[in-house]
């Protein structure tokens, strides 16, 4: 009974673990944390421009994302207002590593970091 069971199993994990690993690869996002919301800009109702620096007590550059949903755009003004570190997620392929304003692409997730 048991010699029949792990092959049996093996055929279903196999495909699920190449199915994951792939797929996990080819999303490349600019995943950073320890971040303050320090700028925003942009019109009502479009899209909003932030810029978010590192945890430092005077920061040499910034990772700027776009945002148009409503929730991210009130989950970082929260954070802002709190004065709380969060981590942020874009759809960039890379995070931008020269310049003042790094681009970071359009951000897809916001949370909260667990220490300031």
């Amino acid at each position: 009974m048991k010699k029949k069971l792990i092959p049996q199993i093996s055929k279903i994990i196999a495909p699920l673990v190449l199915t994951f690993a792939l797929s996990a690869s080819a999303f490349a996002t600019c995943d950073i944390a320890r971040l303050h919301v320090v700028r925003s800009e942009g019109p009502y109702g479009g899209v909003y421009y932030y810029d978010l620096a590192p945890a430092t007590v005077s920061p040499v550059y910034y990772y700027r994302f776009a945002v148009n949903n409503g929730l991210l755009i009130h989950q970082l003004d929260t954070a802002w207002l709190g004065h709380l570190t969060v981590r942020a997620v874009g759809d960039a392929a890379t995070c931008g590593n020269t310049g003042t304003i790094r681009g970071a692409g359009n951000l897809t997730f916001v949370y909260r970091d667990s220490f300031f």
